[in-house]
């Protein structure tokens, strides 16, 4: 074997290390709008303002040649390297003791190029999905790995103290949602023993870990026997995976696809990596969170400009000063007796009554997304006080809108926008597009902007509506 404390090798490993970090070195300044001439303002309008707003402060920027490579492929290392600069306070492994810290990683030696920022991260309660053994046995992380979705959910579980986690669903809840994923498969079980006997399909390895080689989708088991009566089981694989897509998804950071396929095996992208980390950091800050996370402020034309799938916030001129987003991610009908998706008492309640909000408005009090690849505008405003609101929303295809007043649903076409509420009374307006040709190609522009704005006096510029 070479000698690794060698003159030669060495330098080897520094100019390795060093052409890995040029792509997340500053080499220029950028204009607002990204300036990069491979991000295309139409095929990306769903991440300008991520790419502008981390680019802006250094969290990752453009390689040596002008371009960004939005396309490109993030690796675990790379990730972990953009988290540790967004999020200057976070450093779960630095601060732990005892049995909660991770002293190494065989595949991460002091010379490699991100060893600080993983070994400032990764304590052991990332063992689902940020590290586990090696096939010769080793203690691994993979951090040249090309990360694919499923494992950045996974890792999500444990990353920020688990604050992503929605602790509001329940076992059912997580369940029955878990069940309308089309590709993260989920079985059931009324037998323990047979459950006992499904986890031994190769998903741990020695001492319980996984094998970090694999790249496998493994099912989430549950016992029950249906989405209204199953629960977890003693599966931690099947738990933290389950109850990081479920949440992930109701936030609003990484979410399936209109058709229900959250796309687990592929690669996460530079564009989606701006703009999960995007959605991460609004999310903090919609939940006064940040300031436990980072030091970091970001623009705020962008920093609440999350949305669901691989959408986000639409860009603003400054001077706003919207902060009428709710303050939490799942918006249950007052007095309904029942959580989200559960069994309202009112007949006026339904489903359709329970707002899950994966969209926020930025400071302009606006959101742009593409509905028909990156799933409805789903989305609420706090009155806080004011006593009207105007909605307006422009799309070139036809989109239309449910309005749900504290539980009570209405619908509003197209053609009757904009309308100014009344809101006397009313404590929560949600909001939820609807594309009106559901079987319109893929390729159909549906780029969606919906805004609101509120007063204390009737604006008198929209049409009322009682």
């Amino acid at each position: 074997m070479r000698n690794a404390s060698s003159p030669m090798w060495r330098k080897l490993v520094l100019l390795v290390s060093f052409t890995l970090l040029l792509s997340l070195l500053p080499v220029r300044a950028f204009s607002a709008d990204t300036g990069f001439p491979d991000v295309d303002p139409q095929r990306y309008a769903w991440a300008i303002n991520a790419i502008r707003l981390m680019t802006d402060k250094q969290v990752l920027t453009g390689y040596p040649d002008g371009l960004f490579r939005p396309d490109q492929t993030v690796s675990k290392a790379e990730w972990t390297v953009m988290v540790h600069r967004l999020f200057n306070k976070y450093r779960p492994n630095q601060y732990a003791v005892g049995m909660e810290k991770i002293s190494y990683f065989t595949d991460v030696p002091p010379l490699h190029w991100a060893h600080r920022p993983i070994m400032d991260m990764y304590n052991a309660s990332f063992r689902i999905g940020g590290y586990g053994v090696s096939r010769t046995g080793d203690l691994a992380f993979r951090p040249d790995q090309a990360l694919n979705r499923l494992q950045l959910a996974q890792m999500l579980y444990a990353f920020f103290d688990q604050r992503l986690m929605d602790r509001r669903l329940s076992e059912n809840d997580v369940c029955a949602v878990m069940m309308e994923f089309k590709d993260v498969p989920v079985r059931l079980f009324t037998d323990p023993e047979e459950y006992a006997a499904a986890k031994a399909d190769g998903r741990y390895e020695a001492g319980g870990l996984m094998d970090i080689e694999s790249s496998n989708v493994y099912p989430s088991l549950f016992m029950g026997n249906h989405s209204s009566n199953c629960k977890f089981g003693d599966d931690p694989l099947s738990n933290v995976q389950s109850t990081a897509l479920v949440s992930l998804k109701a936030n609003g950071i990484m979410t399936p696809n209109d058709d229900g396929y959250f796309r687990p095996k592929d690669r996460v992208t530079r564009a989606e990596a701006v703009t999960i980390l995007n959605r991460i950091y609004s999310y903090l800050k919609n939940n006064s969170l940040l300031s436990d996370y980072t030091s970091v402020e970001l623009d705020a034309s962008g920093s609440g400009g999350g949305s669901a799938g691989t959408g986000g916030g639409a860009p603003s001129s400054g001077g706003g000063s919207f902060n009428n987003n709710p303050g939490s991610s799942i918006i249950v009908p007052p007095n309904s007796g029942g959580s989200a998706g559960g069994n309202h008492q009112n007949p006026e309640w339904s489903d359709k009554s329970v707002i899950r909000v994966t969209d926020y408005f930025n400071d302009q009090g606006v959101i742009v997304k593409n509905v028909k690849l990156f799933g409805e505008i789903e989305t609420a405003v706090q009155p806080n006080g004011k006593r009207f609101l105007t909605i307006d929303m422009k799309s070139q295809e036809k989109v239309d809108l449910y309005v749900i007043l504290d539980g009570r649903v209405g619908f509003v076409k197209q053609e009757e926008l904009p309308l100014t509420l009344p809101l006397d009374g009313i404590g929560m307006v949600g909001l939820r597009s609807q594309k009106r040709d559901m079987k319109s190609p893929r390729t159909t522009e549906y780029q969606t902007t919906l805004s609101v704005a509120l007063y204390d006096e009737d604006p008198g510029n929209g049409k009322k509506r009682k």
